[in-house]
């Protein structure tokens, strides 16, 4: 029995919730143009759109869609609105419905964005004038925006004898009704189109046909044809009988049922046209055709005259075609005069513009007349002609139709000819003529066109011997070309010629599909472009049923009568029928039929555009044609291009993940379902072995090649396609309009043809519909398909022996190797035409080529074993010849066919005890804390590098790039296909890590027990299954981190949860540096300050970087805990009033800071707050490392921690020590502590200025003190052990924890809860409440640091205005040694404004803000320089070897590069200013918080995509400039995550006011 019980697999499907994620625009992303929901009658699904919070779409989102979200009927005008909610979610937006009816649907996105004038991120205020009071620059107008339409489509239903019919299972045949007879005679013939294994039949035509007898000419589209009844019967009685014979179809032969539909013409004697004409493009309605028209009128005359002019009627080389096309042009084109209609006739308009002269009511505006002074020659001249033209616009629509504005070219040339009219008029000859030049350029080019299309066409249609008018005379009948009019008689009276004479359809060469080429933007008939179907008169639909609509009626009650009786359509030329028309008939049929299968050709030459059409039309099926490859390497391309998946990809279960659904329509029920993402994919494909309109092989390869060309065919991954009488081996494509045998009644169709295989075929195409990985193979002429299916690995293979014209008989093949698995054969056949045989000679019923479908012997199968195990090698049988085919089945050896459900079981009963310490081993360790707990490093995959993490994240990093992409060819899945190497890492390394972890063992042992299960799968499946497992253990590890984190913040979405994840990635054991020296627990954890720098020894804990990151990292994540020990061991190496900078486990550490104290008392202030304690833990007795703490003493001495503090001691030695003054020179002082800094530097002093302001101040100009803390080590720059930002003096953040900590202790005092005396002694000996202290830094700040906007206010601060670089900011320092830099403009600001918020000038602060946003705010993080500062260096490089001392060896740290966790302070400031814009009123409210709440939120967009796409998994120390990565910086640092969670936890406690002022003023 297994280690873990697998549960039984559940019947049902799970509710699938499809995701598409949006551009930050709200556009769809381009890689998901197409979007294909499958529908499958057993599993609900829904769809969901999702945008982050604070991209440019976010806010005011609302999904616009035409899916009747109300259950209403569909109407494709009709758009739906649901906003995008932020219910569930604190970062991202989401809208979402269920799916419950197929067909093509529209959405887009609906948002509000800051107005592009307004968003230029520049810092605009530079005067007190410049900032009003409500800074209508920072509370910025918005307009509404919305995405161009997105398109989705979900696919029809469809069931046959009571089960689904997959799409990939459908094996449609094309059959003719006028050869099937009678419809009273069609059983036999469906009976054997059912044995034949088909399970789709597609009928052409069987209306009434027109004049031509062609199928798609129709005479009319209301009636069926005569000739498929007996007797005379009425339209109704015909469709009475049709709909029988359908139901026929489905209940005895189980046969669906597909018919053609053709809307884009109509026959040339449709009756209805004579009653109708403007139903087509007539003169009337189309007068720009008329040029067109007169000239196709004299190319019939002279057909018909040819004799006249002395040619032979007779063409027969290409002489001859060039005698005909001089004839043409001197007796046709030249006396037609068609230049008439594109020149403007220049008396006549002379004169109209000398009247206009007389009646001067029009002048030149004065910026046209500015235009024409300063233009000269050609652009004079193209200005001239576009201003006298005006709104004049002509389509060639009548002879000398162009001409001038009179009124505005009379009030030019009133300005060029100084007002001589006669001057004038002569002008305007001259201008006229220049205009009418350009007008004869486009005649010539124009005549050109009809010269070169008649001449090849006329060569085509004479000189080539497959054309029907080969060898035939050019006279009436065979015209030199084809008319593109047709004349219709007319039954009124008085009707106009003009109306008569109607376009003929056809098609164009190279055209648009969705440009009208008979519209008036179009020349193709002048031109002779149009490739003409003579029996077929164009019709013309407009764009809606208002401009034409009797006829869209008329086509409409043909839909609805087709709709009603067959399952699909196929739209017979889709790319040429308007779009508008298509959408509505087949919006029209679904309302009948909503499950109605559509599939069409189109031949657009474009992907793009044929998206187009399957999108807006709901094009289930494009038709492609095997006949089209022109040998079998083209062949296998095809088959490999129109389905499935490689074999061995990866699960898609994989991208998956288990999620909430919340369903609108039964009262916001929540439903568990599981999340995956939308794939873009191509458009599904009906692949054709032949259509009806293609040659057969016979014709264009060999005879044998049908048998390898259908069997290509089938084993396909789509839905398969053939023609009636292909099975039968028709000798020759069958011509619609001329042939009129039948087809033959078989009594067996297994024995005729490709028969028996054939239907084996069809029947395995239906079988394997959901095998949908496939590999296609090509050698030579050989072509082998395998498709398997993904969770049972059952599969079958498909070896075909191509048979083109000219490839040899006998080709090289090398037997293929089947890796871990059995083979069984299932049928093997060669086709055998008779030598020169011919199709028998019958007047009435077509037969096929004589032929003999020979059975096979079995492929010979044997089994061998090699370095890499086991395998079938399959060979060839004899004979297996040109036209051969065989089949085997194949099953994996020694493989449980469940394994996919059994790995992905049991994982949570695997994690269910690991604590949070476990899980940081199990997920993640970089290499050195790997090194220093288990003695081994990070794995190394060849041709990839060191994976990030030694733990499941590592691997995982990597894996969510190659699953959704299914990227098999990545270094790490070809790694895998070599041996068992990592899966033997992952579980070894957990069952070392079980010695410090214990409950880590049964996830080990889940691990080997799928491990020994995909050891046995083929290697070519190994990267697939491990995959699969390491998805899962995945998914299951971080539910159970999460599930030990409690809290709003941390379960408020995929961002918070990935953020929540870094402190489990960032607390971890390592044997070097823990929190005390001596550790009573094996497995006791400490932050790292930093992955991967920072992480062993002394380098690992420090104070600044722990308490600054402590309240997001581990309050947040409810991890009191871990933030109570870290607190504790910082405090108790208190040592000179300092808590130190580097803890070293309590060893060695070193107090060289002056920030880290006032970060752990505001961590201590947190801690109070929000941990279930509370303030009792002002009470907790904390051992001291240092007794007196002043004095040095060993770590493993007897005085060391033999005397203790409560922690509100602690606190209050901190405070007396400040302000007494601090001064000492660091125990070790020297290189061996560190040897950069120079003996200065050693020297710590620091003080309060009780008489002038209350700051904290100290430093020197030989330490940094503060977190810039960089110092020189460049001998080469000269600049070894001086700091690059001393920052000596009073810090602006310092000032901002001290005033933060004096007021929480001052309430305190206030409320009796601080039991310590309630002062301090200053230097002077006086006592100096903390009250007092509190009220003294208040009232100081503002006067001390703010930088006016006016120079004339600088006398109020203390300001040296010669110093100032930028105003309207907060000073960076206050008496610094190096005056200037007091003056720099840094993020500090941010860091005091949210611990000390009411330090700040509330208008002051905006206007800093403001400025911070457009100055100092980059991508990811915070510019630690004002650009503009002559010091600003934004590339860290620590390796700068260079003698530049403003960046050797990385000395510019903090001098421009941007740093992240100031990001989450900045985010803190703007989240003051939101929290006040929530009391003001009206619009004036609305306008602040859409801006402040966005561009909170818009500073978090690229935050969320960088941790989204990290290797490991968090947020960096800092980057170069604008967001560039930093190959030095730390990827993932621990404030940089931490400062970001907390900013996120108070952007949630607000976000409840923030949504109910935004939807009252909604």
């Amino acid at each position: 029995m297994s280690r873990f019980a697998t549960p039984n697999q559940p019947d049902r499907a799970p509710f699938m919730v499809w995701n598409l994620d949006l551009n930050e625009d709200g556009t769809t992303p381009k890689d998901k143009s197409f979007i294909r929901l499958p529908s499958v009658l057993s599993q609900s699904c829904a769809i969901r759109f999702r945008i982050l919070i604070g991209s440019t779409a976010s806010i005011d989102a609302t999904l616009h869609t035409n899916y009747p979200l109300d259950g209403s009927p569909y109407a494709r005008t009709k758009f739906h609105q649901k906003r995008f909610n932020f219910g569930s979610s604190q970062t991202e937006l989401i809208c979402e419905f269920r799916i419950q009816r197929p067909g093509p649907y529209q959405y887009y996105v609906s948002y509000k964005s800051v107005d592009g004038s307004d968003d230029d991120r520049t810092d605009s205020i530079s005067c007190a004038t410049d900032a009003n009071p409500t800074l209508d620059r920072i509370y910025r107008a918005f307009k509404s925006r919305r995405t161009p339409t997105s398109y989705f489509l979900v696919d029809p239903q469809l069931t046959l004898a009571g089960k689904p019919l997959p799409l990939d299972a459908i094996a449609l045949q094309s059959v003719s009704p006028k050869w099937l007879g009678p419809m009273k005679n069609w059983s036999p013939h469906l009976a054997a189109s059912s044995k034949m294994g088909y399970n789709m039949l597609h009928f052409i035509p069987m209306q009434q046909r027109g004049g031509s007898d062609s199928p798609y000419s129709l005479f009319n589209q209301l009636e069926l044809s005569d000739e498929l009844f007996e007797g005379k019967k009425t339209a109704e009685q015909k469709d009475q009988k049709l709909r029988e014979t359908l139901l026929e179809m489905v209940h005895k032969h189980r046969l669906l049922g597909v018919t053609d539909m053709v809307w884009n013409h109509t026959a040339y004697n449709s009756d209805w046209l004579h009653d109708h004409p403007e139903a087509g493009f007539n003169l009337e309605n189309s007068p720009h055709l008329r040029g067109a028209y007169e000239l196709d009128a004299a190319l019939v005359k002279f057909s018909r005259d040819l004799s006249d002019y002395g040619l032979d009627r007779m063409v027969h080389t290409p002489e001859d075609v060039d005698r005909l096309l001089k004839a043409v042009d001197e007796h046709v084109v030249q006396p037609l005069r068609l230049w008439e209609f594109y020149v403007i006739d220049v008396e006549p308009t002379v004169e109209a513009v000398r009247v206009a002269w007389d009646v001067a009511a029009e002048t030149v505006a004065a910026e046209d007349q500015l235009a024409l002074e300063k233009l000269g020659g050609d652009e004079r001249s193209e200005w001239l002609r576009a201003y006298m033209v005006g709104s004049n616009s002509h389509a060639l629509s009548t002879r000398f139709g162009r001409t001038v504005d009179p009124a505005r070219t009379a009030a030019v040339l009133r300005l060029l000819a100084h007002g001589d009219k006669d001057s004038a008029m002569t002008q305007l000859r001259g201008l006229l003529d220049l205009l009418n030049l350009a007008y004869y350029r486009e005649y010539d080019a124009d005549v050109s066109a009809i010269r070169t299309n008649i001449g090849e066409r006329v060569k085509y249609e004479r000189l080539d011997r497959g054309s029907w008018k080969f060898g035939k005379p050019v006279d009436s009948s065979f015209q030199i070309v084809d008319p593109l009019f047709t004349t219709v008689e007319t039954r009124t009276e008085g009707v106009p010629d003009d109306r008569l004479h109607l376009a003929n359809n056809g098609w164009i060469w190279g055209g648009n599909p969705l440009d009208n080429f008979a519209g008036p933007q179009s020349k193709a008939y002048l031109q002779r472009a149009v490739i003409v179907w003579g029996d077929c008169v164009k019709l013309n639909y407009g764009t809606s049923p208002q401009d034409n609509p009797w006829l869209w009626e008329h086509m409409r009650q043909y839909t609805l009568r087709m709709a009603r009786v067959f399952h699909g359509f196929r739209i017979d030329n889709c790319h040429s029928t308007p779009i508008e028309l298509a959408e509505y008939l087949l919006d029209e049929a679904r309302k009948i039929n909503p499950n109605m299968y559509v599939i069409a050709e189109l031949f657009t030459g474009s992907e793009d555009t044929d998206r187009v059409f399957v999108q807006r039309l709901g094009i289930n099926s494009l038709i492609r044609e095997a006949m089209q490859a022109w040998d079998s390497h083209e062949m296998s391309r095809l088959a490999h291009r129109h389905g499935g998946r490689p074999i061995g990809s990866l699960a898609v279960d994989c991208l998956g993940e288990p999620g909430v659904f919340v369903d609108d329509e039964h009262g916001a029920a929540h439903i568990d379902a599981v999340i995956a993402p939308l794939s873009g994919s191509l458009p599904h494909a009906m692949f054709f072995d032949c259509t009806h309109d293609n040659e057969v092989p016979a014709q264009k390869r060999t005879a044998e090649d049908a048998l390898p060309n259908t069997a290509i065919v089938a084993m396909t991954a789509c839905a398969s396609g053939s023609n009636r009488g292909y099975d039968e081996l028709y000798p020759e494509l069958l011509n619609v309009v001329h042939e009129h045998r039948r087809y033959a009644e078989l009594e067996d169709p297994l024995r005729v043809g490709l028969g028996e295989a054939k239907a084996r075929l069809n029947r395995l195409h239906a079988e394997i519909a959901q095998y949908q990985e496939v590999h296609v193979h090509h050698e030579t002429e050989y072509v082998t398909i395998h498709r398997v299916h993904p969770v049972t690995r059952e599969g079958v293979l498909m070896v075909a022996h191509c048979a083109f014209k000219g490839a040899p008989s006998q080709s090289h093949f090398d037997n293929p190797k089947l890796y871990g698995t059995a083979v069984t054969p299932e049928f093997a056949y060669r086709l055998r035409p008779e030598a020169g045989g011919h199709a028998p000679v019958d007047d009435s019923v077509l037969r096929g080529l004589p032929s003999q479908l020979e059975h096979l012997a079995a492929p010979p199968i044997h089994q061998h074993r090699d370095d890499r195990g086991m395998f079938t090698e399959l060979r060839l049988p004899e004979n297996f010849g040109p036209g051969s085919v065989l089949v085997v089945r194949t099953r994996l050896v020694d493989f449980k066919p469940n394994l996919d459900w059994k790995i992905r079981t049991c994982a949570d009963e695997a994690t269910a005890r690991l604590t949070l310490g476990a899980l940081n081993a199990v997920l993640y360790r970089c290499d050195a804390e790997e090194r220093d707990t288990i003695g081994e490093g990070v794995y190394d995959v060849p041709n990839l590098g060191t994976l990030a993490y030694c733990g499941i994240q590592g691997w995982y990093s990597h894996l969510k790039h190659i699953i959704p992409n299914n990227d098999l060819g990545h270094p790490l899945c070809g790694h895998l296909r070599q041996g068992y190497w990592a899966l033997d890492y992952v579980s070894g390394r957990l069952h070392k890590y079980s010695e410090y972890y214990p409950e880590i063992a049964p996830l080990a042992a889940w691990f080997e027990e799928r491990w020994a299960l995909v050891k046995r799968v083929p290697n070519f499946l190994v990267p697939r299954y491990f995959a699969l497992t390491m998805h899962t253990a995945y998914q299951a590890l971080v539910q159970r981190a999460l599930k030990l984190m409690p809290g709003k913040v941390v379960n408020s979405s995929r961002f918070t949860h990935e953020l929540a994840l870094t402190s489990v990635q960032l607390l971890g054991h390592v044997n070097s540096a823990g929190l005390r020296p001596i550790s009573e627990s094996k497995a006791d954890c400490s932050m790292s300050a930093g992955l991967p720098h920072f992480t062993t020894h002394h380098m690992r804990c420090w104070g600044r970087d722990v308490f600054i990151a402590l309240e997001g990292l581990l309050l947040a994540t409810g991890r009191f805990d871990e933030a109570r020990d870290h607190i504790i061991a910082f405090g108790s190496t208190l040592k000179h009033g300092l808590i130190p900078n580097l803890l070293d486990t309590g060893r060695f550490p070193r107090y060289n800071a002056r920030d880290a104290t006032w970060f752990w008392l505001q961590a201590v202030q947190a801690y109070c707050l929000h941990a279930p304690e509370g303030l009792g833990f002002l009470s907790v007795s904390v051992p001291r490392r240092f007794p007196d703490g002043e004095t040095f003493v060993e770590w493993d001495s007897d005085e060391a921690y033999s005397q203790s503090s409560t922690i509100a001691e602690l606190i209050h030695e901190v405070m007396v020590r400040h302000a007494r003054g601090i001064s000492f020179r660091e125990w070790n002082a020297g290189p061996a502590l560190d040897s950069q800094m120079r003996d200065e530097g050693f020297n710590v002093a620091i003080g309060v200025d009780f008489v002038a302001n209350g700051f904290v101040s100290g430093g020197n100009q030989w330490n940094c003190g503060t977190w810039m803390d960089k110092m020189g080590s460049s001998d080469k720059a000269g600049i070894r052990g001086v700091p690059a930002t001393p920052r000596d003096g009073a810090d602006v953040e310092i000032v901002g924890l001290q005033k933060s900590a004096l007021r929480w202790i001052s309430e305190l005092c206030n409320s009796g809860q601080w039991v310590l005396d309630d002062a301090v002694v200053a230097p002077d000996g006086s006592r100096v409440t903390y009250r007092q202290w509190n009220q003294l830094v208040h009232d100081s700040f503002e006067r001390y640091f703010w930088i006016p906007l006016d120079t004339q206010d600088d006398a109020e601060y203390h300001v040296n205005s010669a110093l100032v670089n930028r105003r309207g900011i907060y000073r960076d320092t206050y008496g610094s040694s190096a005056e200037w830099t007091d003056y720099q403009f840094r993020p500090n600001i941010s860091i005091a404004m949210t611990v000390a918020p009411e330090l700040f000038n509330p208008d002051h602060a905006l206007i800093c803000l403001h400025k911070m946003c457009a100055v100092l705010a980059a991508p990811l993080g915070m510019r630690t320089l004002d650009p503009l500062d002559m010091r600003y260096r934004p590339y860290y490089n620590n390796s700068d070897d260079s003698s530049d001392a403003l960046v050797a060896q990385g000395i510019n740290y903090h001098q421009g590069p941007e740093w992240l966790w100031l990001t989450g302070y900045y985010l803190r400031a703007l989240l003051r200013l939101m929290r006040a814009a929530v009391q003001k009123k009206g619009e004036e409210a609305e306008r602040a918080l859409r801006t402040v709440y966005h561009e909170l939120h818009a500073n978090m967009v690229n935050l969320k995509r960088h941790i989204a796409g990290s290797a490991y998994a968090g947020l960096p120390e800092l980057t170069n400039k604008d967001g560039a990565h930093c190959h030095d910086s730390c990827e993932s640092q621990a404030w940089s995550s931490g400062c970001l969670i907390i900013a996120l936890h108070e952007i949630a406690q607000l976000e409840v006011a923030v949504h109910k002022v935004l939807d009252s003023h909604t």
